[in-house]
């Protein structure tokens, strides 16, 4: 939100409007965007939207109105505002002069800091607060300081988006995990194989048991191209969402992006908020499956030697969508025959190996999907 050089009313002369044009053609659908980069953060004393970036003036709503041009604009193109409150490194009891008080509660000034932005971009659909980049570096105390933030955010917001917590690299969510305010585990899982964030996102899927999703929102070392391609889709199908880091979009690939829009296309298409990771039902040259078992699946194998398949199967009649996640093609066959068992099908002539199946039983239930067999919920 800070490109380009800062006009005197605050705004900015940059290329935003030009990157959200970029993704609007390529099916990628989220920006990561902060709020405060200054006072600590990686930006420079300028980047906050402040009157003269001075905290204690109060906001620039000049610079709030620049910000909803962009953000009517990634809204209406179903690209998610990934917003978050403040970078990582910033005190915000010492940098900015707003500690929590003797009771626990918040500065008055930060409290409206927070419900001013809130109730300017709360009508926006695709839109997920996130209160802090790494969220331990705000200081000693916050634990209690991140809850009260996250229940300012959801006692100001009328639209009940979701609210996310960022960390440093790790998987351990505890200190929030039973936050009713708290939706999101905003991951940062670094220099990790497609595979090794895989089976990190199988791990949290097993942690969160259903009381917070899960977003990838941040891995060191993350490539572009057919790299960037094997670690979103290895995420994915361990039950998390994705985003790329250091892609900043005016350098990123289109290809990249394009690749980021099938696997949006993709799993949109199937009911994979039903399913959960379960990688123990791979059979033949599947290398991870997400199921509801008895009732959809989706397997994946990226260099499928062979052909792909899943174990236990239930008897009946299936629908099957073959997809080659390297450009899109999709190959549909209704009303396979599946007897009760192990099975393995061979793959369309036009797909190739590195695809996607999604396999579903036409009629069955919505029950809630199981954990994975080999995973203990706690």
């Amino acid at each position: 939100m800070y490109r380009g050089t800062r006009n005197p009313d605050g705004t900015r002369s940059g290329d935003q409007t030009a990157l959200i044009n970029k993704l609007k053609g390529t099916g990628a659908n989220s920006i990561y965007l902060e709020a405060i980069r200054s006072h600590g953060g990686d930006g420079p004393f300028d980047h906050n939207p402040f009157i003269g970036s001075d905290p204690a003036q109060g906001i620039n709503t000049t610079i709030l109105d620049q910000w909803e041009t962009w953000f009517s604009e990634m809204d209406g193109s179903g690209i998610v505002i990934y917003f978050f409150f403040y970078d990582d490194a910033i005190n915000v009891s010492n940098n900015l002069g707003w500690p929590l008080d003797s009771a626990g509660n918040l500065h008055p000034q930060e409290t409206i800091f927070l419900e001013t932005l809130v109730n300017r971009f709360e009508h926006h659909k695709n839109l997920i607060w996130i209160v802090m980049e790494e969220v331990e570096e705000m200081g000693s105390d916050y634990v209690p300081h991140t809850r009260k933030i996250a229940l300012t955010i959801r006692n100001a917001d009328d639209h009940d988006h979701v609210i996310a917590v960022h960390q440093l690299s790790g998987l351990n969510f505890s200190e929030f995990a039973d936050d009713p305010n708290i939706d999101q585990f905003a991951i940062q899982y670094n220099n990790a194989s497609a595979g090794q964030l895989h089976d990190a996102m199988v791990l949290a899927w097993q942690d969160a048991a259903g009381r917070y999703n899960l977003n990838m929102s941040e891995t060191s070392g993350q490539g572009t191209g057919a790299t960037g391609r094997l670690q979103n889709w290895a995420v994915a199908m361990g039950g998390a969402y994705v985003m790329g880091l250091e892609w900043d979009i005016a350098s990123t690939p289109v290809a990249t992006l394009e690749d980021c829009g099938r696997l949006v296309a993709f799993m949109e298409s199937t009911n994979f908020n039903e399913m959960a990771p379960h990688d123990e039902l791979s059979h033949g040259g599947t290398r991870y499956t997400l199921a509801k078992p008895g009732e959809s699946y989706i397997a994946y194998a990226s260099g499928l030697a062979g052909d792909i398949g899943l174990k236990g199967m239930t008897a009946g009649s299936y629908d099957f969508t073959w997809f080659d996640v390297t450009d899109g093609t999709r190959v549909t066959q209704t009303a396979v025959s599946i007897s009760t068992g192990d099975h393995t099908w061979a793959r369309p002539a036009a797909i190739g190996d590195e695809l996607a199946v999604y396999i579903r039983r036409p009629g069955s239930n919505d029950a809630t999907p199981n954990p994975p067999a080999d995973l203990t919920v706690q």
